[in-house]
């Protein structure tokens, strides 16, 4: 008997860094029926990402306000939310009673989305530095690292035969300095609208420059067992910056569906909308090109990957490589620029300057 763990209806699926208040409600069960908790001695849910383990929380099993619904309470409070930056994470329910230690669910693992605050508050655990400012350090640091001994002079080289002299030209004849030309006027409203510059203008815009605005994405295939419903159990992304009326986005991600056809999904002024399906048994990309309204920029907040229809089974989904860019052409994954370099690379990247003999301060 395969065990099992959701969450409830009404329960939250993602949580802001710094919201302490926030808590999630699972269903720990067998073969999604609800597992009786009374007798249980303790319940400990541990949390992790596609880099193994990172942390866990106990949950009292006297709190249990209904044991026999097979319901946990997760509180994020600050001591579990600290050093967790955003990204996608995975959760499991390990509880010991007479009979030894379960763990919910049996079969890989339930996911679920810490995002970044408006003040991107990651803590101490991640902070970004620029790009320009790694440059300067590390030209500092290559500047410290001691050379190697000058190695000796060589012989001098036989001086090469002087070539001969070329003939003179001829002088030629002064030219009349012609009148000053008429100052040119630049017609800007007509160079705008000249196809020319609309085409160059069109290529600027859909250019492959890539820029990832959501947080929070890899390109590591990652696969979630226990999808169900619309979608959940499948990760929730979110913009790094305000999105613009009146211009394209192109939304896309890798997807392996093994049962049920799926797609990427985000929700606008007019409800949600799918991108192309990737049909159950097969693998692609699926892509989603929209310009938004005024309406859309305050009503788009989420964007996933959904089943085409509700089920009502746990579906095997496998994903990576999700993006959002500016333009109508998607292009190969990257992270958000914020998550290009952290103070934590920096770190080892000065470690390993100080063991070359440099130094970086």
């Amino acid at each position: 008997m395969a065990k099992t763990l959701s969450f409830t209806d009404m329960s939250p699926r993602t949580v802001k860094i710094g919201d302490t208040t926030t808590s999630f409600t699972l269903i720990c069960g067998n073969d999604n029926v609800a597992t009786d908790l009374t007798k249980v001695t303790s319940i400990t849910v541990k949390l992790g990402n596609t880099s193994g383990y990172l942390k866990s929380a106990t949950v009292d099993p006297a709190s249990l306000t209904d044991p026999t619904t097979g319901q946990v309470t997760v509180n994020f409070t600050a001591d579990l939310m600290t050093s967790l930056p955003a990204g996608s994470y995975s959760i499991e329910v390990w509880v010991v009673d007479s009979t030894g230690t379960s763990i919910y669910p049996s079969d890989g693992s339930t996911g679920f989305t810490i995002t970044n605050n408006i003040q991107s508050a990651n803590g101490s655990t991640i902070t970004t530095i620029t790009f320009d400012d790694f440059v300067e350090a590390m030209n500092k640091a290559a500047s410290t690292i001691a050379k190697g001994d000058k190695g000796d002079k060589g012989d001098k080289g036989d001086t090469g035969d002087q070539g001969p002299k070329g003939d003179k030209g001829d002088t030629g004849a002064t030219g009349i300095q012609g009148p000053k030309g008429d100052t040119g006027t630049v017609d800007n409203t007509g160079l705008i609208s000249a196809p020319a510059f609309q085409s160059l203008q069109t290529q600027v815009n859909n250019s492959a420059v890539g820029t990832n605005l959501l947080i929070g994405t890899n390109n590591t295939l990652i696969t979630v067992t226990n999808a169900t419903s619309w979608g959940d159990g499948l990760p929730t992304y979110h913009p790094a910056e305000t999105l613009k009326a009146n211009q394209t986005y192109t939304m896309s991600c890798y997807l392996e569906p093994a049962t049920h056809d799926a797609s990427i999904v985000m929700n606008t002024a007019h409800g949600n909308i799918f991108g192309t399906t990737i049909a159950a048994g097969s693998k692609g990309i699926s892509t989603l090109t929209i310009t938004l309204t005024q309406n859309d920029v305050g009503a788009v907040s989420n964007f996933w990957i959904a089943f085409k229809n509700k089920q009502t089974d746990n579906s095997t989904v496998s994903y990576k490589g999700f993006k959002l860019e500016k333009g109508s052409v998607a292009t190969d994954w990257s992270p958000n620029p914020t998550e290009v370099l952290t103070q934590a690379d920096y770190a080892k990247i000065k470690a390993a300057i100080v063991a070359l003999g440099g130094s970086l301060s």
